[in-house]
């Protein structure tokens, strides 16, 4: 699995959950641009983090194993 597949999801709800964080009635003063700006470098601080702490090899995390290897596995019993 790429890592585009983990990270995309999570720049997308980071963005979307500080759109309605910044939406509420305590930010009113705060305007339109410096909102825009601040869900765009969230989503982009939360990618990098993100990218750091997938590491190189994402398959790593869970490896497949072939119906192969487990026929292999029980073969061996004595």
């Amino acid at each position: 699995m790429k890592k585009s597949k983990v990270i995309v999801p999570i720049m997308i709800v980071v963005a979307i959950l500080a759109t309605i964080m910044l939406n509420q009635d305590e930010y009113n003063e705060v305007t339109m641009i410096n909102k825009i700006l601040i869900t765009i470098g969230a989503a982009i601080v939360s990618s990098v983090v993100g990218y750091f702490i997938l590491g190189v090899d994402v398959d790593k995390v869970d490896p497949k194993t072939n119906n192969h290897e487990v026929k292999n596995k029980k073969g061996n019993r004595k």
